[in-house]
């Protein structure tokens, strides 16, 4: 009988150890994705990019403005550093390129770059601007079957109090 039960609370001891090991791994992703989102929370504040969205949305006082705004900054800021280092691997592939004896002309190494986050800010502006799009499509389209739906309610109720 004591053997039974030492056995029962070695089980226990070893679910107990396994759940809270469990629990402190994703207690512990929990904190390292806040402080990550904490982190571009604050770039995003330093770079001007909320405050100009939020102070563009209460001019117009529209937040689908403040929103739009807000995409296509992110969109930008995202892209430039995505262009320039997508220009920088294709410089490099150039490279290789030359020395499989493939004649390209020199090229500078600074212009590469540039050339990378401009191609990428315009690509992140397409991109943004394409999510706007969707989203004010979406957001028509859901309106109106809620509006839809608001009026077959309202002639049901119409027709049962007849």
């Amino acid at each position: 009988m004591i053997a039974m039960n030492s056995l029962f609370l070695g089980m226990g001891s070893v679910v107990v150890l396994t759940a809270s090991i469990i629990m402190l791994i994703i207690i512990g992703a929990g904190i390292g994705v806040g402080l990550f989102l904490c982190v571009v929370a604050s770039a995003l504040v330093l770079l001007g990019v909320i405050s100009s969205s939020a102070v563009l949305g209460f001019i117009t006082r529209r937040p689908a403005t403040a929103l739009r705004v807000f995409l296509l900054q992110c969109g930008i800021l995202t892209g430039i550093p995505c262009g320039a280092l997508l220009a920088w691997a294709g410089h490099h592939l150039v490279r290789y390129a030359e020395e499989l004896a493939v004649q390209w002309p020199g090229s500078l190494e600074w212009q590469i770059p540039l050339l990378g986050a401009i191609g990428g800010g315009i690509g992140g502006a397409v991109l943004a601007l394409s999510m706007d799009f969707i989203l004010r499509r979406s957001h028509a389209w859901l309106s109106q079957r809620y509006d839809k739906m608001l009026n077959s309610a309202a002639l049901a109720r119409e027709t049962v109090s007849e």
